[in-house]
């Protein structure tokens, strides 16, 4: 009894504290910008016809508009064309509140100050069906948009920020409601922000989407931030939270700019809720979580979800990068489907150093850590230069977790896991194993497990002062980097905690107008950026150096101000609250006053332990789970059951099911590297085979393995269904231009290589590829195929002409006919798929005529207000300035003309000259 009452305890305790998140209101953060407009509010009405300038964010404006002057607040009629119209170089919109119908993109082109701001909390609605970018800007320095809630909820609706900016973007305190839809094509993701400028920095602070998409759905529903390959300076993401997002929380590895992430939450994000990798790339004091008790009804069934993934896509961008820190966060992992660890360091993942984290891994079979061996995966995707090491220090992890082990190096030599506390006594469960990895160390550390401490694979190492009894803190008990690994637990139990979480501060240093020139300094406990343009200010460490005039100068820093001196009369102020250089300077005035009050209302309120019962939906049907060895060879297997058999949350598209007619079910599928397929079976397991030895894999049902040797091998050759799997490659070859594919198969279809834009429906893909490669699995034949540009295609290895590819000479399993055939081919080998390109006519924000003319194979439709350009049949002809035209079209473009200064995009790819 006294252990389900410490169980309860803990659980009530993780369930507040994850609850009792640190997120901070968008008004809260407005109130701390009100200083900065007080010149504006100054100004008055005038602003909107002959406003002076005014600094927001550190931005100059050279006039401010006020959006209830040109646009209905009720919501009701479009504002989209008329807020773009006014958005130039200099000028910052103001939103009172109220809700603005936005139903068209808002692009502002490349310019420069340029904003869109609501101090009260202004409402963008987006309408039925619509898909909209409501700020987007290409190419411009100290962009801003702040203070908006954008609302989706309406049918099929979609709403997304683009900042692909030279310097200071800023996106703050900006809420999106409502569940972006499951699509029937790709959605972007809601923040696509890049720092062109590599000594550059931009900034995204308390945005929040926890309704997220529809899990599952990967490309075709929404995920939360993503760094393209255009970005190359540091992008900072603050106090953000995200839920639920079908293609990853954030996105950052195609690459090589710095992403830092510092506190917010990240839950339920399918993918990885982090995913970056750099020397100067970072995840510091964030809450990181997969518990589907959590997850707000969410209608679709995730792929795979990791804590933190640390990898890169190297073809992605020009050049290589390596490493990366996770520091003073709290990583839980409970309800969570498919996941094997909480921090995932990648094949192709280079260094990683862990600090002062906590982890608390109650799901089976997951590690808190794993640190893959390094290897390519495929041509495109090399693994990172050296060095590989991973080091932990000063950790803590907790939880009822059994089996494997709490942390697992793989290959990766001078390892080292040092003060850190491992308490895990559930069955099976070992502390750290190492595998083919010299000069590795494991000491000073506390590992109480119920296997082995250390687990030594074709290595040896280093172990020093190892107990292996005594508690380890839960998150927020306890100072991880002073060694203390004393708590009240007593069996491996888990709550969390945000306290971790290092607060940010803002100091703003105002000029006021003044002509004169204001000289200050100041230092910090922590660590200190600025957030407007930095001029000729300087930070050296934590020490700032600077100079004010009529402007403003504003700092984010962690810590408190230990030092701050002034030679002059200026408005200060931190935190949003007036304060004199006296105050400053002082160890108490801006240390973290508390836990913040605001507590998430949409957080689980009951016990965790109720919702437990829920997986057990399914009517007489058993689980059967196909596991594998970690770096164990891959696994082709096949086996029958004695009734109907279902697919799982773990298994693959290439899994393939086939009625035998009699009664009986036989499935073919593969998996291995320590993946494992499941499968819901109604009936008996009465035959199994596979391609390798029974050492590198495992056949469970409900948990418990079943003995092969007493079943038959899975011979189902009068049933038809075996089938050879081929390989399909289209390789690039290094071209510049992107060229567009599309075939089908009779059988099925699995992409081999990352996705990124490509996408398989049923039995079609629909793809394009650059200077890599995309390679494919298949079975049966290729029963269509089309190119529109120049790439090497390979059939099993070996060159073959395209034009060749779709007829029945290209058959290999064309006998297998049966009556088991997959349905959906019937469908697929007369209908072929047109793939809608988009192309966009950029006029660059200049005010020279851009005229342009093209013509397509297929259709051709325009999809913003089309003004004076023409459409007729298949030919286009139009003119842009300042904005951008765009159209989507089917075929392939056959001709195009250009007579003035544009930029053309193919699907959001730049077209060379």
């Amino acid at each position: 009894m006294q252990k389900d009452s410490d169980r309860n305890d803990r659980n009530q305790l993780l369930d507040k504290i994850s609850s009792d998140e640190t997120n901070m209101g968008r008004r809260s953060y407005l109130r701390m910008a009100g200083v900065a407009l007080g010149s504006m509010a100054a100004a008055g009405a005038a602003a909107e016809s002959a406003s002076a300038a005014t600094t927001v964010r550190g931005i100059s404006f050279d006039r401010v508009l006020n959006a209830a002057d040109f646009c209905d607040t009720s919501g009701s009629q479009d504002c989209s064309s008329a807020i773009e119209n006014r958005l130039s170089s200099g000028t910052l919109i103001k939103f009172p509140k109220g809700t603005y119908k936005i139903a068209s993109n808002i692009n502002t082109g490349s310019a420069n100050n340029v904003g869109m701001y609501s101090e009260e909390g202004a409402t963008l609605k987006v309408p039925r069906g619509g898909e909209v970018t409501v700020f987007f800007n290409r190419g411009g320095r100290n962009v801003l948009f702040e203070g908006f809630t954008i609302d989706q909820t309406a049918r099929d609706a979609f709403g997304n920020m683009k900042l692909l900016c030279e310097d200071n973007g800023q996106i703050r305190n900006v809420d999106i409601v409502g569940r972006s839809p499951a699509a029937d094509h790709r959605l972007d993701q809601h923040i696509l922000m890049d720092v062109h400028d590599s000594n550059g920095t931009s900034i995204i602070k308390n945005f929040t989407a926890k309704d997220g998409g529809v899990l599952g759905e990967y490309r075709n529903s929404s995920g939360g931030i993503q760094a393209t390959p255009g970005h190359h300076g540091t992008l900072k993401i603050i106090d953000c939270h995200l839920e639920e997002m079908a293609n990853n929380g954030i996105y950052a590895t195609r690459c090589d700019g710095a992403i830092q992430v510092e506190g917010g939450v990240y839950r339920n994000n399918d993918v990885a809720q982090v995913r970056l990798m750099g020397p100067n790339s970072y995840v510091d004091g964030a809450l990181i979580e997969i518990d589907m008790n959590k997850a707000e009804d969410n209608p679709g069934t995730p792929r795979k979800m990791r804590g933190l993934w640390v990898e890169t896509k190297q073809t992605k961008f020009s050049g290589t990068k390596n490493g990366g820190y996770a520091r003073n966060c709290t990583f839980v992992i409970r309800d969570a489907p498919n996941s094997l660890e909480a921090i995932d360091l990648d094949e192709t993942g280079g260094w990683l150093e862990v600090d002062n984290c906590y982890f608390v891994i109650d799901r089976n079979n997951t590690r808190a850590i794993t640190a893959y061996g390094p290897e390519d995966k495929a041509s495109n995707y090399p693994k990172a230069p050296k060095p590989w090491d991973l080091k932990v220090t000063n950790c803590s992890i907790t939880g009822s977790a059994a089996d494997r082990e709490s942390i697992k190096v793989i290959n990766r030599p001078g390892s080292t896991v040092e003060n850190t506390c491992i308490q895990q006594t559930a069955n099976g469960r070992d502390g750290v194993t190492v595998v083919n990895a010299g000069d590795c160390y494991v000491g000073s550390s506390t590992i109480n497990v119920d296997g082995q401490a250390v687990r030594e694979v074709d290595t040896n190492v280093q172990t020093q002062s190892i107990e292996t009894s005594g508690s380890c803190p839960l998150p927020g008990e306890g100072d991880l980097s002073s060694g203390d690994s004393s708590s009240d637990s007593t069996d491996g139990g888990s709550t969390t905690t945000d306290s971790t979480e290092k607060k940010t501060h803002e100091l703003v240093v105002d000029g006021e107008g003044s002509s004169d020139l204001i000289n200050y300094e100041f230092s910090v406990s922590g660590t200190v950026t600025q957030t407007d343009s930095p001029g000729e200010d300087t930070i050296e460490g934590s020490s700032v150096t600077g100079a004010v005039r009529a402007g403003i100068d504003s700092f984010e820093f962690t810590g408190e101000i230990t030092s701050f001196s002034i030679d002059g009369s200026a408005l200060l102020t931190l935190d949003g609250e007036e304060v004199t250089p006296e105050d400053l300077g002082g160890s108490s005035d801006s240390t973290d006053s508390g836990t913040d009050s605001t507590t998430d209302s949409s957080t689980d309120s009951g016990s965790t332990d109720s919702s437990t019962d829920s997986t057990d939906s399914t009517d007489s049907t058993d689980t059967l789970t196909v596991e594998t060895v970690e770096g164990g060879p891959l696994v082709e297997y096949e086996f029958t059951v004695d009734g109907s058999v279902s697919k799982g949350s773990n298994s693959e598209s290439s899994d393939t099911l086939a009625s035998n007619g009699d009664g009986t079910t036989t499935v073919t599928g593969k998996t291995g590297n320590g993946y494992a397929d499941d499968f819901q079976i109604g009936g008996e397991l009465t035959a199994f085979s596979a391609n390798v030895d029974v050492e590198n894999y495992s056949v469970l049902v409900n948990g418990e393995e079943v003995d092969l040797s007493s079943l038959g091998s899975s011979d189902s050759t009068d049933s038809g269904s075996t089938s050879t799997t081929s390989e399909l490659v289209i390789d690039g070859e290094g071209r510049d231009g992107l060229t567009n594919y599309e075939f089908s198969v009779s059988g099925s279809v699995s992409q081999t290589d990352d996705p990124g834009e490509d996408t398989i429906e049923g039995t079609t893909v629909i793809g394009a590829v650059g200077g890599g490669l995309d390679s494919f699995d298949f079975t049966g034949d290729i029963t269509a195929f089309s190119i529109d540009g120049p790439a090497t295609v390979l059939l099993d290895g070996e060159a073959v002409d395209p034009s060749t590819l779709g007829s029945s000479d290209s058959s290999t399993d064309s006998t297998d006919s049966t009556d088991s055939t997959d349905s959906t081919t019937d469908s697929s080998t007369d209908e072929t798929v047109e793939k809608a390109t988009k192309i966009t006519i950029d006029g660059m924000g200049t005010q020279e005529m851009a005229k342009y003319g093209f013509t397509v194979s297929g259709e051709v439709e325009q999809v913003d207000d089309p003004g004076e350009d023409k459409v007729n049949g298949n030919t286009v002809t139009g003119k842009v300035r300042k904005g951008l035209d765009e159209f989507v079209f089917t075929g392939n473009l056959t001709s195009f003309d250009l007579d003035g200064p544009a930029r053309i995009y193919l699907d959001e790819v730049k077209l060379s000259a």
